[in-house]
């Protein structure tokens, strides 16, 4: 019957629409059709927008339900989750605080040595900012190194007041919450005379034990040999003490080169904890740069401590050793 009506209507007068029916527009002269057809055809069209609404409706109701129920199993969960979160959140705090303190001792703590070792700051006028920048680094790696030490030693700054300061205070670096001891003052003021014993590789003297008694300086200059000697000068000139680590007594190098002011300081802590020079060096000093043994038993770094090498390397070394240069403090005779 349909057909009858669609058939009666002018061509132009149809429109396929998407629902699969057909809709008639609003110029269709029903003048011609008769009265069974009009009211076919006002059906039709009653029938297909009718259609329309309640698909339209039934969308949204559903639309609504999934709603609720996403609301419902969120809330539900929100509620059975409360406590386990609160539980977790507490655990992993206390996970975290005991690993912290695991991880890192305070140079107060009971495990604390009383070794003193100073990083001489007075250097600042003699280097550039893109130097004093590199042994900025060394220092915050010698830092890194103490933290993590089971015996952490006395770590000192003296003559605090220069370029490095003011470096620092530029990039925001939070130097005033560290655990090391800050100073102004010069190392002559900080520390007795008689207890001062300045590392320099120019030193006659082999330092063949630590003395805890002691305060040892490192100077802190990356001179790239513009000032070589200078540390020893300026000891024998002071009249204080001076050394010089027992590289060459332990080890053989493949060629003579330089130590950074981090490495001196890991030697020395190593030492202080093992009271082992060749292997306190060995354990510090890049594998690549050493060749082997010596009569006195040196020998190459394997297993763990070329694990160690690799990490000091990437984290230290390609920081402060670039392009050839050499950055002082202590020569590798």
């Amino acid at each position: 019957m349909t057909s009858d009506i669609l058939l009666s209507l002018p061509r132009r007068s149809q429109v396929l629409n998407m629902e699969g029916g057909v809709e008639e527009s609003k110029d269709i002269d029903q003048s011609t059709m008769s009265k069974r057809q009009r009211k076919r055809l006002q059906k039709r069209q009653f029938f297909v927008e009718h259609r329309k609404i309640k698909r339209k409706e039934k969308k949204e109701r559903k639309k609504a339900e999934k709603r609720k129920l996403q609301e419902e199993k969120e809330t539900e969960d929100g509620k059975e989750g409360v406590s386990s979160a609160s539980d977790n959140l507490t655990n992993n705090k206390e996970k975290l605080s005991f690993e912290k303190k695991k991880k890192f001792r305070s140079m107060n703590s009971e495990h604390a040595s009383s070794l003193r070792v100073a990083i001489d700051l007075s250097f600042d006028d003699l280097m550039t900012d893109r130097d004093i920048h590199k042994l900025l680094k060394q220092i915050q790696r010698t830092y890194s190194i103490n933290r993590r030490a089971d015996r952490p030693i006395q770590l000192y700054l003296t003559s605090f007041g220069g370029r490095s300061k003011t470096i620092l205070d530029e990039i925001h670096c939070k130097y005033t919450s560290w655990d090391v001891h800050i100073k102004e003052e010069s190392y002559g003021d900080v520390f007795s005379h008689e207890d001062v014993v300045y590392l320099t590789s120019d030193s006659p003297n082999v330092l063949s034990e630590v003395d805890e008694s002691k305060a040892y300086i490192i100077g802190g200059l990356v001179d790239h040999n513009h000032h070589k000697g200078l540390c020893y000068r300026l000891a024998v000139e002071r009249g204080i003490a001076h050394a010089r680590l027992p590289i060459s007594e332990c080890v053989k190098l493949k060629s003579r080169t330089v130590i950074t002011v981090n490495h001196v300081f890991e030697i020395m802590l190593l030492y202080s904890q093992t009271k082992d020079w060749k292997e306190s060096l060995v354990q510090v000093l890049p594998a690549r740069k050493m060749e082997g043994a010596t009569e006195n038993g040196g020998h190459k770094k394997t297993g763990n401590g070329a694990q160690k090498d690799e990490i000091a390397k990437e984290e230290t070394d390609k920081s402060v050793e670039g392009n050839d240069e050499h950055y002082s403090l202590q020569d590798l005779n």
